[in-house]
């Protein structure tokens, strides 16, 4: 993602597609196969998650050969280990696992992200990277699309420099490597495949009931005034139930950081953002032509 700061001004470039669009299941298998055209040293950073599963997916039905890692908390996130144990056994995988003890580095990894000003989390994740082997092309599924829906219903996309696909790419980008980092869904086709489904659009339109009832879970209320939690909680489970079915295990959702509160600093999260009105953008990113057009901070 191409993002910065113009005249005091925060900006993201995004590019039209340039070839026709397929769906959901479609976009990510055409993904696999543009990253093994530029990489022959492939690792999946692997969760105990969906996300995760989608991608490994994508790879294992194209015989497309790669590595895996697991970056493990011990006594943090045993559950998300033990998900992605039984994920193994169901694809005939197996992954590299990483032991990192964030409370023995709580107080470095909380001073470099006050330094830096990025979440505590996404420096924990930066400095799994740093232990992941140095030439390998690490991809990783982070893809979290926010479509924002004012209170008058009408639905925006919204991209922010606090948004956590930014804030995890201006935290990689601090480790020198030889090989490249990848996000998963960092590409104008497989966006435009998500925007345009059916699933998303039948979602937008049924917000006001999800809202307005006020929707929980024990031990939690769900970010509801603007519905920051439905993309995880609503509508990825049924996006991807949609388009593998039951290829995938649909493992109650989970950040794996429950149990470390130090690590769930939370950043202003509309502070320099960009807001356009979703079909406007769908529209553009569809329009087949290539081009490149920038989107700046806004308030809608």
């Amino acid at each position: 993602m191409n993002c910065g700061f113009e005249n005091d001004k925060w900006y993201v470039d995004y590019t039209s597609c340039n070839r026709p669009v397929g769906t959901v299941r479609e976009e990510h298998d055409k993904r696999a196969i543009e990253i093994a055209e530029t990489s022959n040293n492939i690792m999946l950073s692997m969760t105990g998650g969906t996300d995760s599963q989608v991608m490994a997916l994508s790879f294992l039905k194209q015989n497309i050969p790669f590595e895996a890692v697991f970056m493990y908390l011990p006594g943090y996130n045993d559950h998300e280990y033990k998900q992605l144990q039984e994920i193994e056994r169901k694809f005939g995988f197996k992954s590299q696992v990483i032991d990192i003890d964030p409370y023995a580095e709580k107080e470095d990894l909380e001073a470099e992200a006050k330094l830096r000003d990025i979440q505590v989390y996404s420096i924990l994740q930066k400095r799994f990277l740093s232990l992941v082997p140095d030439d390998c092309d690490f991809v990783s599924n982070i893809h979290d699309p926010y479509i924002h829906i004012d209170d008058n219903n009408r639905p925006y996309w919204f991209q922010g420099y606090n948004s956590y696909e930014g804030v995890r790419q201006r935290a990689f980008e601090l480790v020198e490597r030889k090989g490249k980092f990848l996000f998963w869904g960092d590409t104008s086709e497989m966006l435009a495949s998500i925007l345009s489904d059916e699933v998303i659009w039948s979602c937008n339109h049924a917000w006001p009931y999800m809202r307005a009832n006020g929707l929980s879970r024990p031990g939690h209320k769900f970010v509801d005034v603007h519905g920051l939690d439905k993309w995880d909680y609503f509508i990825k489970p049924f996006l991807y139930g949609k388009h593998w079915k039951d290829e995938l295990i649909y493992f109650p959702k989970s950040q794996g950081l429950e149990n470390i509160p130090f690590a769930l600093t939370f950043y202003p999260m509309f502070k320099h953002g960009m807001f356009t009105p979703l079909r406007e953008f769908v529209d553009f990113l569809l329009t087949g032509n290539g081009e490149t057009r920038r989107y700046y901070e806004t308030n809608p």
